[in-house]
């Protein structure tokens, strides 16, 4: 569709090569690059729309990979932060904003009693690695293939091919970029998700030397997979026995998959939790917390976290805005359910009366769905990132949907997200128009 308010000055294109010109690859992100397979130069956002220097109109599933659970540019969302802007939105000082953001947070997450505020999920992961680490005066910390815990040295590194993970588990993956520290991350071990035989294997190994378990309880960066039923209840119980602390990587999960965040749904209670996206509502700030005795070295300033913006007052003032209705307004989440079932249903329906087979996982309102070069087994439905994804046939699709007004990421493993904003009749339009593509491609 076309806004008739926009005057069109330029081409996507066009918009698009201005830009690389001062801004080197056109975005400040390499995961937003990745996202314009065809160039996409936005004008504005409202909703759960888009509309881009063309003056199209898309419906985007992807909404800023996941932080606008109440839609784009919310009327009230926008007041309040307006408000505080008025009022200043930065002295480094404390302020009585910072106690209402926080006691929010408390309130919601069970494993909370105390955080401290950062402006991203990866500078928030990095701190948890450092307090963790002095606190059990260990240095080897476990995460899983496919979970993406920020871009720091110390955790980014490079995805397992499925079925490739050596089974001595030696520390020190691939480095997950150029550049890293040569042994940056030798003190970090990789197994699979949701492998029970590993992880007990792992801490047999590794007995008393183990910092902490870094995991996303929903794994959402390589498809979107649950917990198998009691991986996370024996990742507590061996952490807990062996003296080392579990982290919940709750970046995307929080306040998404449910108002007490992916612990309060599976209840299983983590020692320190990140949490970032939905908190902000699209603002940079990401908070990391625990029980008074693990925040304790914080609190003593004998931990250090730093950071002029972090916990800023415009920030804090989402934070309040968003945790604010969130708890006034806990039924959203059902709302969020039944739009998520609708969605999978839906699109389950579409792709087989297309007769095209393809991997899908959703948990509440966040979901991923790829297309797979043949029928998924149900023992490799819980894979991460199957090498069963037909990534060229994805892409494709995305294009075409593009064209047809439908914005997704053209990664397959990327979620898709939705809001209160989206509605079945949004859902059917975003089906329509794949179906219509597939039935274009070969």
């Amino acid at each position: 569709m076309r806004d008739q308010v926009t005057t069109v000055t330029a081409t996507n294109e066009q918009a698009l090569d201005e830009i690389r010109q001062v801004v080197a690859g056109g975005s400040s992100s390499n995961m937003r690059v990745r996202g314009l397979t065809i160039p996409l130069v936005l004008r504005r956002a409202s909703g759960n729309r888009l509309w881009d220097v063309e003056g199209n109109e898309l419906i985007d599933m992807n909404m800023g990979y996941g932080p606008h659970l109440f839609g784009y540019a919310d009327p009230q969302f926008a007041e309040d932060v307006a408000a505080q802007q008025r009022e200043g939105a930065m002295t480094g000082l404390p302020h009585r904003i910072d106690r209402e953001a926080a006691e929010l947070i408390a309130e919601l997450v069970p494993s909370i009693d105390q955080v401290r505020f950062a402006n991203s999920g990866t500078e928030a992961l990095m701190s948890t690695a450092r307090l963790a680490r002095m606190i059990t005066g260990r240095t080897l910390i476990v995460t899983f293939d496919g979970h993406y815990h920020g871009w720091s040295d110390t955790l980014l590194r490079k995805p397992v091919v499925p079925g490739t993970q050596a089974p001595e588990f030696t520390p020190g993956p691939v480095p997950g970029a150029p550049g890293m520290i040569p042994g940056a991350l030798a003190h970090t071990l990789q197994i699979p998700w949701n492998d029970e035989a590993s992880l007990h294997q792992v801490f047999n190994m590794y007995s008393g030397r183990i910092a902490a378990v870094f995991c996303e309880p929903v794994c959402a960066n390589a498809g979107v997979i649950p917990p198998k039923p009691g991986f996370l209840e024996l990742l507590r119980e061996l952490t807990t026995r062996d003296g080392a602390a579990l982290v919940f990587d709750e970046v995307i999960t929080g306040f998404r998959v449910a108002q007490n965040c992916a612990q309060g749904k599976y209840g299983v209670l983590p020692d320190l939790t990140v949490v970032s996206k939905v908190l902000g509502g699209g603002y940079p700030v990401a908070a990391f917390g625990g029980s008074g005795e693990w925040m304790a070295p914080l609190a003593r300033n004998e931990a250090f976290h730093a950071g002029v913006y972090s916990g800023n007052h415009g920030a804090m003032a989402a934070v309040v805005s968003m945790l604010g209705r969130i708890k006034d307004r806990p039924e959203i989440y059902d709302r969020l359910d039944a739009v998520g079932e609708y969605t999978e249903s839906r699109l389950r329906a579409v792709f087989a009366e297309a007769g095209r087979p393809i991997w899908l996982g959703r948990v509440g309102s966040v979901l991923s769905v790829a297309l797979a070069t043949g029928a998924v087994p149900a023992d490799r439905e819980t894979e991460v990132g199957p090498s069963m994804t037909d990534h060229d046939a994805h892409r494709e699709l995305q294009l075409r949907c593009q064209r047809a007004g439908v914005y997704f990421h053209p990664d397959p493993h990327e979620p898709w997200f939705l809001s209160t904003r989206h509605t079945p009749e949004d859902i059917e339009t975003a089906c329509a128009a794949i179906a219509a593509a597939l039935s274009e491609m070969d």
